[in-house]
């Protein structure tokens, strides 16, 4: 067997004294025994091309043990091109998210397991202290183009690209500020060493890649992306051609934007189609086009049970909309063969009411995340940055929103009123914590307002800053989201009605989040999503993610990301959030480890810097009826790479 499954909730038992990935690698080697793999077998449209001479035959193309993977309900057909929506490159998150490959992934085979898994590395193992991670290739991997996968890939890129700046450096990556150190041991091995223990790194790879973003992990196409390096290059022509095509203005910016992302025009895998991947599908166009076309990569590294290549679909077509009602008449229409990314729970009746129609189902799963205001506590103004760094001020913004009439009149009850947090089922789920200031309390909320001073007010009303003049908060959120709309709505009313003057500003995503990034944002809005397993990403509470905008800045600073940042005061009790996670991150001891992070969380108890409304609700998830290996009853979350830990590459379409 390649993997052990676990039930959920022994999962996330282990999760709360430290990492089910830690506990297992530490007992024993993630290896894979010696199995026998069934005869191969491939798609019809490669046997044509094996059949002219185009491509070498299955047995050549994978390795010699590749992944074997379990379909969810039955081993599944070729063929077809999977239909779905996106709203441009901005958004690119769902068609990534079907299509990302890490060296250790989630594997969710029903509503029940979960496991942590290898994925195109046959195993990996660590020391006891968790400082030395050993990884190991498949044999005969190979990138979509035929090149051979080895870790000639993986050095290139921590020289390239970790070591010399063309790449921020995870967190993860950095224990105790320190670099990772790589060394290589052989063409299929290499060995990831720390300073100090690391022991949440396979957990982390799971849910961040730590390398080429949407996989592969700690490597890129060497062969490919050299020629795009000014002092490694053959041809600087090369480099000229695709600095004008691309509109960039220095080689750098052909790999990214220094952050910790490789995005950029060249080395991201959906922003250029020519670029090598080892992903299931690889894209025909640019994602600029409408639509975005992938197609099947010949050389993909899994099979499942009977030896048949996966993915069993051909391909996927992403159509660009803007308005989701035109979103939603072609899921009426059926024209949107599985998708969960944009279907709100607000339209449900809509939905099941053109079930027949459309020739689909509704398939519930459960959503891990809160919608969420975040005050910005490093505001460029020193006066809005005082008040919303004020606990008292943002008790006040939280206990002023009526949270049971947002669920009854914008979500059909389907939600709960709730404070962001650790959701229900999380190994650090706290019952005090989601409730703490979600009462609706304006009374209290103006008293606390008087106190902090805002006492004076303009002939309007409205509160007036300490110095009498006017004060104006102003809620950034992004386009596309009529029922978020309705919500930001209802919180300004309830805002002004405590004697807040109240602005609203709907943009689209990519300056949504070109505005947080900057610190340019009084309050943003988003959800406080990666809530169900928090050690394995805990930056909503960091304060680095930058689009849950509650310290962008600050969290700039400290996550040492390439943008506007801003270092805390020696005395910002953000700091001590940031030390707690530090000693969470590297202590080996399972029970000290998790008595560390709860300190953490425990800060955010206290005086939330997150302002949550209504969360853990149902998430829709829309599936063609001729769409086979879709469960209901999964977790969405960010965390487990929703929906791809249940699998895309066995989804498949029926006779």
């Amino acid at each position: 067997m390649e993997t052990k499954g676990i039930s959920r909730r022994r999962f996330l038992q282990m999760m709360a004294s430290g990492t089910a990935a830690a506990v297992a690698v530490a007992v024993s080697p993630w290896t894979i025994a010696a199995q026998e793999t069934p005869a191969l077998k491939e798609a019809p449209m490669l046997a044509d091309l094996v059949a002219s001479g185009a491509l070498p035959p299955v047995n050549e193309r994978l390795p010699i043990n590749p992944r074997v993977i379990t379909p969810l309900d039955e081993v599944g057909q070729y063929g077809g091109t999977l239909r779905r929506a996106f709203k441009g490159i901005s958004d690119r998150w769902g068609p990534t998210k079907l299509n990302e490959e890490m060296a250790i992934e989630w594997d969710i085979p029903d509503a029940e397991t979960v496991n942590l898994v290898p994925n195109y590395i046959s195993g990996w193992v660590q020391n006891d202290d968790a400082t030395e991670f050993t990884f190991t290739l498949r044999e005969g991997l190979h990138w979509s183009d035929g090149h051979p996968f080895t870790t000639e890939d993986v050095k290139f890129w921590y020289d390239e690209y970790y070591m010399n700046g063309l790449q921020a450096r995870e967190v993860t990556l950095t224990i105790g500020g320190e670099p990772m150190v790589i060394e290589i041991v052989d063409a299929l091995t290499w060995k990831s060493v720390f300073p100090k223990p690391n022991p949440l790194l396979p957990l982390a790879i799971a849910k961040l890649t730590l390398g080429s973003w949407a996989g592969p992990t700690m490597a890129v196409p060497k062969h490919y992306l050299s020629q795009y390096l000014a002092h490694l290059t053959t041809d600087q022509s090369l480099i000229d051609a695709a600095m004008e095509r691309t509109g960039v203005e220095t080689w750098q910016q052909l790999h990214g934007d220094g952050s910790t992302a490789l995005q950029g025009p060249i080395a991201g895998w959906w922003t250029n189609p020519e670029r090598p991947v080892i992903n299931a599908w690889m894209s025909v166009n640019e994602p600029t086009s409408d639509p975005w076309l992938a197609t099947r990569n010949p050389y993909y590294h899994a099979v499942d049970t009977e030896g048949n290549q996966l993915p069993y679909i051909d391909g996927w077509s992403h159509a660009w909309f803007e308005d989701n009602a035109v979103f939603d008449l072609w899921v009426a229409q059926g024209l949107i063969d599985a998708q969960i990314r944009h279907v709100s729970t607000a339209n449900f009746t809509f939905y099941k009411e053109n079930e027949a129609a459309g020739g689909y189902g509704v398939k519930i799963w459960r959503n891990a995340s809160t919608n969420a205001f975040f005050p910005n506590i490093s505001h460029k103004d020193p006066v809005v940055r005082a008040l919303f760094d004020d606990a008292r001020f943002r008790e006040a913004l939280s206990i002023a929103i009526n949270r049971e009439e947002i669920n009854d009149l914008i979500y059909n009850g389907l939600y709960t009123p709730r404070q962001a947090s650790p959701v229900t089922g999380s190994p650090n789920f706290d019952a005090e914590f989601a409730a703490r200031w979600a009462e609706f309390d304006p009374d209290r909320a103006n008293q606390l307002l008087d106190e902090i001073g805002l006492t004076a007010r303009d002939a309007d009303g409205f509160r007036l800053r300490p110095d009498g003049s006017s004060l104006v908060i102003t809620i950034l959120f992004q386009t596309g989201f009529s029922s978020l709309e309705d919500e930001v709505n209802l919180v300004e009313q309830y805002w002004e009605a405590v004697g807040l003057n109240i602005n609203q500003e709907l943009v689209e995503r990519s300056l949504y989040q070109e505005r947080t990034t900057a610190g340019d944002v009084d309050i943003g809005v988003w959800t406080a999503d990666r809530n169900i397993i928090v050690m394995a990403d805990p930056s909503r509470y960091t304060g680095e993610q930058a689009d849950g905008p509650w310290a962008p800045l600050f969290g700039a600073w400290w996550s040492k990301q390439p943008r506007a940042s801003e270092e805390p005061p020696a005395d910002h009790p953000i700091r001590e959030i940031w030390r707690l996670w530090e000693a969470a991150q590297s202590e080996p001891d399972e029970a000290t480890r998790s008595a560390l992070f709860k300190q953490m969380l425990d800060i955010h108890k206290e005086h939330p810097y997150m302002i949550g409304t209504v969360g853990e609700s149902p998430q829709l998830f829309i599936v063609k009826n001729n769409v086979g290996n879709i469960q209901a009853g999964h977790v969405w979350d960010d965390t487990l790479r929703s929906p791809g830990g249940v699998n895309p590459v066995t989804w498949y379409f029926k006779s």
